[in-house]
């Protein structure tokens, strides 16, 4: 039941819906596609500088009392396991952006995060508009980062500005965080949780059909060489004790069914089990082997995709186990064991789904005419450092849309207008104003 004074700031949201759109339109102009592993920074496009200083102007409008940039070097970021910082990572002239609304003093304080990376369009003859223009189609804004995750950014923000504009003061603290890298390794956030930044509770409004997520997989993923012996593969091969050729790739295919049945027994198993999340599972996703047609493999590489629920603590360790197990039953293979090499990985999270601040969230969504339905997500977000370094109970909670990390992206605009709603009430309830 909202009282009069959200009624009024509720209106003020529909009010101002076409400013809404306009500055997500402005978003979506900046192209501002994640780096690739290995790429050098922004190069000399601009766009992540431009977008961030869009995002502040914004803010120095509203008033801010505080703004704080930087540039994350990642070498000199904490690393421990779980964080998967990447020390060599470039991220130059990709900046952070913190700006500080500070209340009156006698509220609890609220991170808004919101990551401004966006996935790479892909092929753009399969777009039905251009990625990085906004394209208004009845109910329907179409570009790349409408719902993943600028949408959420356009929301956040203006959520607090619909509170500023009908006349109230929150009394707890707001901290609008603007990062960057979500896409690939969420060193964004955790530069802002290692630089300090804390509050009571956060939301990030990352798509979620304005349902309240509590609970997150962690991911690892690696690569697993195989290997073989070269060979002429017209040549009849002797036995290879005696020097005959070995084929890695059909020794790949045995290390492939040991992950498929490794995924099969997580399924079954009581302590892969979780309230609102999917088991861990192990997916392989790229695989390269051999160099000539007519010439036995002597190597082929398999990359693997893995999650995990929160209480699993030794992913790697099981996946490397069944490698060895496999292996071990193989008279080449025991003798020439395949190389289990992994990347930087993330770990879990969740938050208690009785933590006060779910219960501010759910009921927000259902007093704008939502049903709301507490969930996981088989992926992560940003909040599981908010959650597990930063000690900061986080909700992830954001529009409806469709084509995340696809072709046509595009983000519900009634949808975005009820998240910011959602967002707008949550401060007002937990922040408490004036």
């Amino acid at each position: 039941m909202l009282s009069k004074q959200e009624q009024k700031v509720a209106h003020r949201v529909e009010k101002v819906k076409e400013d809404i759109l306009s500055s997500l339109s402005d978003l979506i102009s900046y192209k501002t596609v994640t780096p690739a592993a290995g790429s050098k920074g922004d190069g000399r496009s601009g766009e992540y500088i431009k977008c961030q200083e869009y995002i502040e102007s914004l803010l120095k409008e509203m008033g801010i009392d505080e703004i704080d940039k930087w540039n994350i070097d990642c070498a000199k970021l904490k690393a421990f396991p779980g964080s998967g910082v990447i020390p060599d990572r470039d991220l130059t002239d990709i900046p952070v952006l913190v700006g500080i609304f500070k209340g009156t003093g006698r509220g609890k304080s609220m991170i808004l995060n919101g990551h401004y990376d966006v996935v790479s369009p892909g092929q753009l003859e399969n777009w039905k508009y251009e990625p990085f223009k906004a394209t208004v189609e009845v109910n329907k804004l179409f570009g790349r980062g409408a719902y993943d995750m600028k949408g959420g950014i356009a929301s956040m923000i203006f959520a607090l500005k619909c509170i500023q504009d009908s006349g109230f003061v929150l009394r707890g603290d707001v901290i609008i965080e603007s990062v960057p890298d979500e896409e690939l390794t969420s060193m964004g956030t955790l530069s802002c949780c290692q630089r300090g930044y804390r509050a009571q509770a956060a939301l990030i409004p990352e798509p979620t059909e304005l349902n309240p997520l509590i609970a997150m997989r962690g991911n690892l993923n690696g690569k697993i060489t195989v290997f073989g012996r070269a060979g002429h593969g017209d040549m009849p091969q002797p036995h290879w004790r005696e020097g005959g050729a070995v084929n890695a790739i059909s020794k790949a295919v045995k290390i492939l069914q040991a992950l498929e049945e490794l995924t099969e027994e997580w399924r079954t198993r009581p302590d892969k089990r979780h309230k609102y999340l999917p088991p861990d599972m192990v997916l392989p996703t790229l695989i390269h082997g051999g160099e000539w047609i007519i010439m036995y493999p002597e190597k082929c590489e398999i990359e693997f995709n893995s999650d995990f629920i929160p209480n699993t603590t030794n992913l790697k360790d099981e996946i490397e186990e069944k490698i060895k197990l496999v292996a071990n039953g193989d008279s080449w293979m025991s003798n020439h064991p395949p190389r289990f090499e992994t990347n930087p990985w993330l770990y879990g999270a969740e938050i208690d789904e009785n933590d006060p601040i779910v219960k501010v969230v759910s009921e927000a969504s259902e007093d704008v005419g939502h049903n709301p339905k507490i969930g996981g997500f088989a992926s992560l977000t940003d909040a599981i450092h908010l959650i597990n370094y930063a000690k900061t109970p986080t909700v992830t909670i954001g529009p409806s849309g469709g084509g995340i990390h696809e072709a046509n992206e595009f983000v519900y605009i009634d949808s975005l207008i009820s998240a910011t709603k959602i967002l707008a009430l949550t401060l007002m309830r937990w922040c408490g104003y004036d």
